[in-house]
């Protein structure tokens, strides 16, 4: 494939923009010594609604092995706590510590006031339509 056809192709262009957005992430993760890992499974979780680690793995789309070492780090900072399923002792319930719902909130905070100057400059009426279709994107299952 040409280089040309793979620029305008619409999934590398995607990928091209979440890696430009995985970029502020990333120095907002590092402000709080956090991974990008880190920050993505904080701000993925709900505060007062423990979550099994293999539902954090079908979010993170990686096996469940590799989400014991992302949730140690987190238990380590506390900013989450393990607990056993009522129901099934075999499954570990994983939510959130107070500290972790304050952090969260702060990183929470500072993405909805986050202004990029290439969202600046598409105007309102392209923002709103960019808006409606990553909804429908993230809405479907793939």
């Amino acid at each position: 494939m040409k280089t040309e056809a793979l620029q305008d192709n619409l999934y590398w262009m995607f990928l091209q923009a979440s890696m430009r957005a995985k970029r502020g992430f990333l120095r907002l993760a590092e402000e709080y010594d956090l991974t990008f890992v880190q920050l993505y499974t904080l701000l993925s979780m709900e505060p007062g609604k423990p979550q099994p680690m293999k539902v954090i793995a079908r979010l993170l789309n990686c096996d469940p092995s590799n989400v014991t070492g992302i949730i140690d780090r987190l238990f380590s900072g506390n900013y989450i706590e393990r607990q056993e399923n009522p129901d099934d002792r075999r499954i570990k319930m994983i939510s959130l510590t107070p500290a972790g719902e304050k952090l969260r909130a702060e990183m929470v905070e500072r993405i909805m006031t986050y202004r990029s100057t290439s969202f600046e400059e598409l105007g309102e009426e392209k923002l709103d339509c960019l808006h409606s279709v990553l909804k429908h994107i993230l809405s479907s299952e793939e």
